[in-house]
């Protein structure tokens, strides 16, 4: 990679610390929770980097809905600033943006329709950080899973689930692809030297998450019971666009047997 300085926001955080582990010595950046343009010029001149990595954001669905100023200041406000510092930015994004996509899937990048606020919010963020800096790179991230890390949170993610729950509530008819975190730090470098624009980034799915929820059950012979949550839409995502620039992912399934052998499951 050709930047000098990399600073990645959220760094103790489930997909930032994989970053920082996957690129030896980025900076890791403060908390920007309460961050406004002043504090963020001043992070900016101090750190001088020639990359951000943003992963940092109020991810929770619900969390979202119940505050809504809040998710507003995390996932628009904050990037935003971040896209006007003059450096080149990643900036993640969600597989959420499909949410109310009327068609089956996959879905392309052209094709969004949130069903909840926090998709909205992601939404609006990537046409205004673009709108600022055209060379962004906004990537919508599936959802990713990986054992813990010690000494970083790892939130609820559908190995660990499977591994340590009794049972698992998913819906039998819901297509969605999940993504070994790991293979996602490990394609950030290039990721970062993509053109500016929206990329959906992560592993490719057909089955749905029940077939998905089986294969790992099998596999390692694991005794919990898969509940049906009852109809739920695709985030099913087209990574075509992604793979024309040469980065291409495991698929669900040879992920989770990349992930199975790295820990020895």
């Amino acid at each position: 990679m050709a930047a000098k300085t990399i600073l990645v926001t959220g760094p103790n955080g489930f997909v930032g610390a994989r970053i920082m582990d996957a690129l030896s010595g980025a900076v890791a950046s403060p908390s920007l929770r309460e961050a406004d343009g002043e504090s963020v010029k001043r992070l900016m001149d101090t750190v001088q980097p020639d990359l951000i990595i943003h992963t940092a954001a109020m991810s929770d669905i619900g969390c979202c809905a119940k505050d809504p100023e809040g998710s507003y200041r995390a996932n628009v406000t904050l990037p935003v600033l971040l896209a006007g510092c003059g450096v080149k930015t990643v900036i993640f994004s969600t597989d959420q943006v499909y949410s109310g996509c009327r068609e089956e899937g996959p879905y392309r990048e052209d094709t969004v329709c949130p069903a909840n606020l926090y998709a909205e919010h992601k939404i609006e963020m990537e046409k205004r950080t673009l709108d600022i800096n055209p060379d962004t790179v906004l990537l919508r991230a599936t959802w990713m899973y990986d054992m813990p890390r010690y000494g970083s949170p790892n939130r609820g993610n559908f190995l660990v689930s499977m591994l340590r729950e009794k049972e698992i509530t998913l819906s039998f008819a819901q297509r969605r692809a999940v993504t070994y975190v790991r293979e996602v730090a490990a394609l950030i470098s290039r990721a970062a030297e993509l053109p500016g624009g929206i990329y959906n980034y992560g592993s490719e799915n057909d089955l749905t998450m029940e077939e998905t929820a089986l294969w790992l059950k099998e596999t390692l012979a694991l005794p919990i019971e898969i509940r049906d949550a009852g109809p739920r839409h695709n985030l099913w995502m087209d990574c075509s666009k992604l793979r024309e620039h040469g980065i291409c992912f495991h698929s669900t399934i040879e992920g989770l047997k990349t992930c199975i052998e790295d820990y020895s499951l």
